[in-house]
């Protein structure tokens, strides 16, 4: 189900668009060059749980207009859980989305942080779809899966494969119901590596930070990191980096990030650097 042709990532057309684009605050890639070059620790780019992305819908969108048909009483009903998610933008010839002053604004630490182009195969990420017609059109094509599968599924004299089978659609409906959002979020043209947390066989690989913020409640996140977003090797193969057109300092942060650069083995690639013109008040 989760290799429903409608979220395929489309193979770029030119090298420039080769990679995809990750806004993110300037201390989170400071912790990743450090962790490259750190032999202790294998670490790559963390997966955060579905809670605490910037849409309060998120996962619900799908879930609240995909009703299964009682034919396929053999699925039964259960709880969908959440997910662990990497978002990522796709880049398009027509703009440069590494610099776009309201990814700044939204995703970029109101234009002190910093965009990240990396090179992560497109057959590892799914993109995300946006409103109604996009969802119907999601909902027919798996039902039409569905119809397939509900012949096989009931003439099987096995209640322990039954069940098997009907876990692996739910946790299929588990990580779609993630690639769906409503189309006020379609300027994001996003794409996302998705794991749902019943794909996670060693559940203390999950770990958690927090962070009180100006005496605030506790914020608790937790996060994942998968094998197939090492950081060394995201970091080593054509990635660069674009510092936002707030950052403070500017010289010292390029300085020190490509001191980091250095000491974790990676080629010293130049830092561009956001020239937008942006005040916030």
């Amino acid at each position: 189900l989760n290799n429903l042709c409608i979220y395929k990532v489309e193979e770029p057309e030119s090298e420039e668009n080769d990679f995809v684009i990750h806004y993110t605050r300037i201390t989170a890639l400071v912790s990743m060059l450090k962790d490259a070059y750190n032999g202790d620790k294998k670490s790559s780019f963390r997966l955060y749980d579905s809670v605490h992305l910037n849409d309060p819908d998120e996962g619900e969108y799908f879930t609240r207009k995909f009703e299964l048909p009682e034919k396929y009483h053999w699925l039964g009903k259960r709880d969908l859980g959440h997910a662990y998610i990497a978002s990522f933008i796709i880049p398009n010839s027509e703009e440069d989305m590494s610099n776009k002053l309201l990814f700044w604004r939204t995703y970029g630490e109101e234009g002190e942080g910093c965009s990240l182009s990396l090179p992560i195969p497109r057959n590892k990420l799914q993109k995300v779809l946006y409103g109604p017609d996009n969802l119907n059109l999601t909902i027919n094509e798996l039902k039409s899966v569905l119809d397939l599968l509900d012949p096989l599924i009931t003439k099987i004299d096995n209640p322990p494969i039954q069940e098997q089978l009907a876990t692996t659609v739910w946790e299929s409906l588990g990580r779609i119901r993630y690639l769906h959002k409503d189309d006020a979020y379609e300027y994001e043209n996003e794409c996302r590596f998705v794991i749902a947390e019943s794909d996670i066989p060693d559940k203390g690989k999950i770990f958690f930070e927090d962070k009180d913020l100006n005496n605030s409640p506790i914020r608790i996140r937790h996060y994942y990191e998968h094998d197939d977003l090492e950081i060394m090797s995201l970091l080593a193969t054509g990635s660069s980096v674009r510092l936002g057109p707030r950052v403070p300092h500017i010289d010292n942060v390029c300085y020190y990030l490509n001191t980091l650069r250095q000491r974790a083995g990676l080629a010293s690639q130049e830092i561009k650097i956001s020239e937008i013109p942006y005040r916030k008040f």
